[in-house]
Formats: C-alpha cells, structure tokens, sequence
C-alpha cells in the first residue's frame, strides 16, 4: 500500500514537470503531422494478398511506430534523470525514508510511477493512431498491438536503467551515460557490419555480445518485425535483417533486464549515506 502510494505521487508529480509538459505537446504535434511525414518517406506498399488501404495503414503505423518508441525512451529518460540523486542531493528524499518504509519500497515506488505514466503514455499515443488507421481503413490490424507492446517494453527498460544509474550519477553525467549507452546499442548494427565485410568473427561476437547490454535497439527491430512480417521488414531494411536478425526471445531478456536493474538500483539505495 505504501509502495502504491509513492507510485501514484511520483507519477502526478511527474506528469506536471516542465519535462513531461514539453513532451506532451512535442506528442501532440507528432500525432497531427505524422501522417505527412509517412506520406513523404514511403515509397508503394507490397500488397501481395492483402488489400491497398490495409498494406498502406499498416506502412503507416511502422512508421510512426518507430516515432513513437523514440520520443518514448526520450521522456523516460529525461523524466527519470534525477529520481532518485536529485532528491537525494537535496535532502527531499528524507521525508520520505524517515515514514515506515523500507528504501526497496521507495525505489520499486519510483519506478512503479515512472514506469506507469511512461509505459502508458506509449500505450495510448499507440491505441490513438491504431484506433485512427483501423476506422480509415476499414481494417483491424491486430499485429499492431503485440507491436506497441514491446515498445512499451523499450520504454519501460529505459526508465529502469536511468533509475539505477539516478542511484549514485548526477543528472548530468547519468544523462551523459544513459545516452551513450542508447547511442552506442544503436549503432550496434555499424560493427556487425565492418565484421561482415571483413569476414572478422572476432568483430561480429563483439557486436552480438554487446547486444544483451541495452537491448533496447532489438526489441525496436522485433516490435517493427511483428508488425511488418518479414517480408516486408526485409524490403525495408535490405540486407540488415539478414546479418541482424532480432531474435525472438530478445523480449524475455529485456524483462529479465528490467527486473534486474531495479534490484541493482534497490542494493545501491540500500547502502547509500542519506546524510
């Protein structure tokens, strides 16, 4: 009940920061003008079987899909910085240690609240455009939805990680970290294929072992994947998808990710010195 309590008070007090405002008026302009920016970026759909308003929704929603993950991690980034250090810095955080409550409850509070305001936000700036393509079409196109729902994943994974590291970094260089790593698991895509033109499997095992550090980026490309299929997924990407394949228990990983960032960020408030 406590911990419930700590979730829904940082989720309002969350939701009415500068940050969060700026970011839900950047969504709102993104929801108004993605139709145009679609419309400039893709070429004609590859219909096969299916008909030319389901193929073009379902290009559609790939494309603001991405958009949506993106501006996602973004705002839980930015929201989470300073959740715990911040706090911490300025003694606030002990009007709240000094209740009954055990300091796992204050970090599993926190990221209860940011996880539900971030995680929620993605879901319905999703069901929006979903709910808008399926009226225009006239097509239901439930592929979406498993999709939407790993990107809520990402963006959950992004709040858990920036927690932790909010647990002993200031805003700045957790923004500096937080950010490189995003970066970096990003382009992961670049070394695999220096590895692949030079026929280096030394080059090629880094780029697949550094995968598991934010698997963020995979589960973006598995999110795209379920809803394109993997036909069209590889028109899109080229020869990406082959030497990059996401792999399909990617999205396991990142729970078990979430669950183990939160643990790590529990051990280290644990032991921090409030004082």
């Amino acid at each position: 009940m406590k911990t419930w309590a700590l979730a829904i008070f940082t989720l309002r007090e969350t939701i009415r920061t500068r940050t969060m405002i700026i970011g839900l008026a950047l969504s709102f302009l993104y929801l108004a003008f993605v139709p145009v920016l679609s419309s400039s970026r893709s070429g004609p759909a590859v219909v096969g079987d299916m008909e030319m308003a389901a193929a073009a929704g379902r290009d559609f929603l790939g494309f603001a899909l991405g958009g949506i993950n993106f501006m996602g991690m973004m705002l839980a980034i930015f929201t989470t910085l300073g959740a715990i250090y911040t706090e911490v810095d300025k003694g606030t955080i002990l009007a709240v240690v000094t209740k009954p409550i055990h300091r796992w409850q204050v970090i599993f509070g926190k990221w209860l609240g940011h996880a539900l305001l971030m995680g929620g936000y993605s879901l319905i700036m999703g069901l929006v455009l979903w709910t808008t393509v399926s009226i225009g079409t006239g097509t239901v196109l439930w592929r979406f939805l498993p999709a939407i729902s790993l990107v809520c994943l990402n963006v959950i994974a992004m709040v858990s990680i920036t927690l932790f590291f909010s647990t002993f970094l200031p805003v700045i260089a957790n923004a500096i970290f937080v950010f490189m790593l995003f970066i970096f698991s990003s382009n992961l895509r670049i070394i695999n294929a220096i590895g692949q033109t030079s026929d280096s499997i030394i080059i090629v095992t880094i780029a697949n072992v550094l995968r598991l550090l934010l698997p963020v980026s995979e589960v973006s490309d598995l999110a795209n994947l379920s809803l394109m299929g993997k036909s069209r997924a590889a028109e899109l990407a080229g020869a990406e998808i082959e030497t990059f394949d996401p792999r399909i228990w990617v999205f396991g990983y990142e729970m078990l990710y979430i669950v183990g960032a939160v643990l790590l960020a529990s051990l280290v408030f644990r032991k921090k010195d409030l004082r």
